[in-house]
């Protein structure tokens, strides 16, 4: 194992709302991945937590060229709607657009205009396992219709890239979903960013230099219906390959994000992720601390242990262990993943 993880997952954030798709199929172009996942959170402290839930989760990235430099982009999802309440197998699903963009490249600069995921961060991408991401999460954007531009900085060494995003919520009939229900968004639904202008933003600087790569952002989610002020939040995280080059290479990972008025309401929130992940033959073993501390709340703690096994190059299968101590309850929870991409 080596930084590609780190590198590949990198340029996803950086170029995926830029249209940049391969092109060996000509104009088209198209990727995902189909998960089967089984959770089975087997014990905790309030009894009414225990459940087992079966689902799939699909991925769909399609591209359009109109030119060698312009494309529309759509990134589809299937997967449950709402969580489980109770024992489920392959239940509630519902198929939306979580991307649907038109982006051109100017050369230096990638503009993108339409429904996309601005740049803020990047553990809920990055962290590793089947659980690591899960508190990361919490502060990832999707789904906000506006405009962004990423403009490469030439700064002599490494890759860097700006990134500057100006958005609102959508509200479109895209933000409804087809199989099980997801309503259509309004502004009376609340909620930071969903505003009938795009009042919120966020800037990203993230980059790679050597064996470490980073990102550092800035956002300011304005205030929905029924929240008392604007989020402002506040991001840098780091992943760094130790011993690169060595017969045992270890990914490290930490990410901190700050919020003031997390949801619009009067209560800071920081959420903070650690982890690391190491070949071990043909598998990859990784583990994951992360703690959300919000303010006038119970600190919630989450801490997970996963093993990665290729079957094929394009299968895997990975299991892994979640404790989760959060709204007071202590949560074990076993789960694993079968992964195809194609």
């Amino acid at each position: 194992m080596n930084k590609t993880i780190a590198i590949a997952g990198l340029g996803s954030l950086l170029l995926a709302s830029a249209g940049t798709a391969n092109a060996q199929d000509g104009r088209f172009t198209w990727e995902g991945s189909i998960e089967l996942q089984s959770d089975v959170l087997f014990d905790s402290s309030n009894p009414a937590n225990e459940l087992n839930d079966t689902y799939m989760t699909i991925n769909g990235a399609l591209s359009y060229a109109i030119t060698s430099r312009t494309s529309v982009n759509a990134s589809l999802v299937i997967e449950p709607i709402i969580g489980a309440v109770k024992d489920r197998v392959l239940e509630d699903h519902g198929l939306y657009a979580e991307e649907l963009y038109f982006a051109h490249d100017f050369g230096p600069a990638e503009v993108v205009l339409g429904k996309f995921n601005p740049a803020f961060g990047a553990a809920w991408d990055l962290a590793p396992g089947l659980y690591g991401a899960d508190f990361a999460e919490d502060y990832q954007l999707t789904e906000r219709v506006g405009a962004a531009i990423n403009i490469a900085l030439p700064l002599g060494v490494g890759e860097h890239v700006l990134s500057f995003a100006a958005f609102n919520a959508d509200r479109s009939i895209f933000s409804e979903s087809l199989g099980r229900k997801r309503p259509q968004n309004n502004l009376s639904a609340g909620g930071v960013s969903n505003t009938s202008d795009p009042e919120s933003f966020a800037l990203s600087l993230m980059g790679e230099v050597g064996n470490t790569a980073y990102n550092i952002g800035i956002q300011n989610q304005a205030r929905g219906v029924g929240d008392v002020t604007d989020q402002t939040g506040f991001v840098a995280g780091v992943v760094y390959v130790l011993g690169e080059g060595s017969s045992v290479p270890v990914e490290l990972l930490g990410e901190v994000a700050y919020f003031d008025a997390f949801g619009g309401v009067r209560a800071d929130a920081t959420i903070a992720t650690f982890g690391a992940a190491f070949a071990v033959g043909p598998a990859t073993v990784s583990g994951v601390y992360a703690v959300r501390d919000i303010q006038n709340a119970p600190t919630d703690h989450l801490a997970t242990l996963s093993v990665e096994v290729p079957v094929t190059d394009s299968l895997s299968t990975t299991i892994g262990y979640r404790y989760g101590r959060e709204a007071g309850d202590r949560n074990h929870t076993l789960g694993s993943v079968l992964t195809y991409e194609f």
